[in-house]
């Protein structure tokens, strides 16, 4: 397996690593299940960088999360709306926040920094005319 030059394997699979930080991080409600999840997928001194403002480390971001889910109705979950792309270590996942009933309220994508094959940091994009 040959290896990039950031921090990630030149067959990484970043898809999968994007799904499974929507999933078992954004999506995930029992913040115990979710600082397991952080523990894998993120490095301990992970940062995520959203519109209100920078949460460094994995209890600063499952606080952050835990915020998020309160703002929205217990149906709403983030849903990849895409494949998550990536290269030397650096990868893209376009999402949407909605329900089945209220698909899309909020569109944005996450871009993430690899290292080690773990997220490093999270830009979150917002579509400025969903939010």
């Amino acid at each position: 397996m040959a290896t990039s030059t950031i921090g990630a394997p030149a067959d990484f699979n970043y898809d999968q690593l994007l799904r499974d930080h929507l999933e078992q991080v954004f999506n995930e409600r029992d913040a115990d299940r979710r600082m397991a999840a952080l523990a894998r997928l993120y490095q301990d001194d992970a940062v995520v960088i959203d519109p209100d403002g920078t949460k460094v480390g994995h209890r600063a971001i499952s606080q952050l999360v835990g915020d998020l889910q309160i703002r929205f109705p217990a149906d709403f979950s983030f849903r990849a709306a895409g494949a998550g792309l990536g290269i030397a270590g650096v990868c893209y996942l376009p999402w949407w926040l909605g329900s089945e009933k209220n698909p899309a309220v909020v569109k944005g994508g996450d871009v993430a920094h690899i290292r080690d094959g773990r997220i490093q940091a999270v830009y979150v994009l917002l579509d400025p005319s969903t939010v």
